[in-house]
This record gives C-alpha cells, sequence and structure tokens, in this order.
C-alpha cells in the first residue's frame, strides 16, 4: 500500500518555484505522511522523525543529494500544498483498498 500511497503523491502539483527547490513535492510529502502516520505531527516532530530515519528514507525514497527536506522545507510544503489534494489521494485509496459494507461497522458508541 506504500507504493501506492508515493505513486499518488507524485501526481501532486507541486507549487514552489523552481528556483532553489532541491526535493521533489512527493519526496517531502511522503516523509509528512510517514511521519503523521506514525504519531509525530508537528514540524519539529516531522523534522525529528526524519533526522532519526534519515538512512532509511532516503534508501526507500531514492534520493539523490543523500540530504533531507529541512525544516523550512517541510514547513513551506506543509502550509502550501491543497489540502483538497491530499484529501483526493487518501480517498481513493481507501475507497480502492476497503469495502464500507453496513455489516463491517461496529458501534462502539453503545448505540447501535
Amino acid at each position: 500500500m506504500i507504493n501506492s500511497i508515493l505513486e499518488k503523491l507524485k501526481k501532486v502539483n507541486d507549487f514552489r518555484e523552481n528556483q532553489g527547490k532541491r526535493h521533489k513535492i512527493w519526496v517531502v510529502l511522503s516523509i509528512i505522511v510517514l511521519s503523521i502516520l506514525t504519531g509525530n505531527s508537528s514540524y519539529k516532530q516531522i523534522e525529528m522523525f526524519s533526522k532519526i530515519n534519515q538512512n532509511k528514507l532516503i534508501n526507500v525514497l531514492n534520493i539523490p543529494s543523500k540530504k533531507l527536506p529541512s525544516y523550512s522545507t517541510i514547513r513551506r510544503v506543509m502550509m502550501g500544498v491543497k489540502e483538497s489534494d491530499i484529501q483526493l489521494i487518501f480517498n481513493e485509496i481507501i475507497s480502492n483498498n476497503y469495502s464500507f459494507y453496513e455489516e463491517d461497522w461496529i458501534g462502539i458508541d453503545g448505540k447501535s
């Protein structure tokens, strides 16, 4: 499933100027998504996640520069990317991989 997420993130429109761009937007978004999936949601936590997992991320994401995006890049991408683009990706992944039959649902609030 992670490969399908990465492939879909590659289709996200990069809003940044070309000058000074070191990382493709899908690389930055992949690090953000992986970090959030492991419970890290602040900019600092995401940066720390990337530092702790630097070698793994460089290998898995095949980052040619061998350097990860900085705190500023992570922040800029999180602030600039369209939330609707990311939401569409995850809605598509969920609808393609999970069934939504009523008998599969369980009420956890005490109501049926």
